[in-house]
């Protein structure tokens, strides 16, 4: 018997290596390695190229936020708080004339030059007969409001009443310090309404 001569296996072509799940190559993955090493050893030598100093210099030197003028803020502020009195005077400021309610639109009572008579009613009230815009109420129902709202509600109330030009009216924002001023000086009333008389005897 002759033996058979072991043909030699034939060459392998030289491959790129692979991966084994995808068969793809492997490079690309080697090489974005090497790019991501050396994007880290950047950010670790110089901090990611991040200057505190110009950061810091840069909000030093934004333009401060806009703030709004404290007339404004307060005019805000009454709006709001109006609600509670909207209920009787109603959210256009017209009142109910056959609830005997006088309006605060347009109400020569309201913006005057000085707040200080509107000061009083909302501290105490009114009693007996008002005229407002050449119609008279009788002893229109308001309750005193001195022990229960501060300063700064009132001068809040106050400024919107008389500032708000979609009644009509136009007349300049009052201070928490006005209010504080007209409440010390009339303490000894109490709870005592005004008569509109005594009120137009007041500048």
């Amino acid at each position: 018997m002759s033996k058979n001569k072991q043909k030699p296996a034939p060459e392998r072509a030289e491959t790129e290596p692979t991966i084994a799940a995808g068969g793809g190559s492997a490079w690309p993955f080697v090489l974005l390695g090497v790019v991501l090493f050396g994007c880290f050893l950047h950010v670790e030598n110089t901090g990611g190229a991040f200057r505190a100093d110009v950061f810091q210099a840069g909000m030093k030197n934004s333009p401060p936020q806009a703030d709004e003028p404290p007339e404004v803020k307060s005019y805000k502020r009454g709006a709001r708080l109006y609600d509670a009195c909207a209920g009787c005077h109603q959210p256009n400021g017209l009142g109910q004339p056959a609830q005997n309610i006088p309006p605060l639109a347009g109400s020569e009572w309201v913006f005057r030059e000085k707040p200080d008579r509107l000061i009083r009613i909302i501290l105490n009230s009114v009693e007996g007969p008002i005229t407002v815009n050449k119609v008279t109420y009788d002893n229109p129902a308001m309750s005193p409001w001195r022990d229960a709202l501060s300063d700064d509600v009132i001068a809040d109330i106050a400024t919107f009443i008389r500032g708000n030009a979609a009644w009509g009216n136009s007349a300049g924002f009052v201070t928490p310090d006005q209010v504080k001023a007209i409440r010390d000086a009339t303490e000894k009333m109490g709870t005592q309404k005004w008569r509109a008389e005594t009120l137009q005897a007041i500048d």
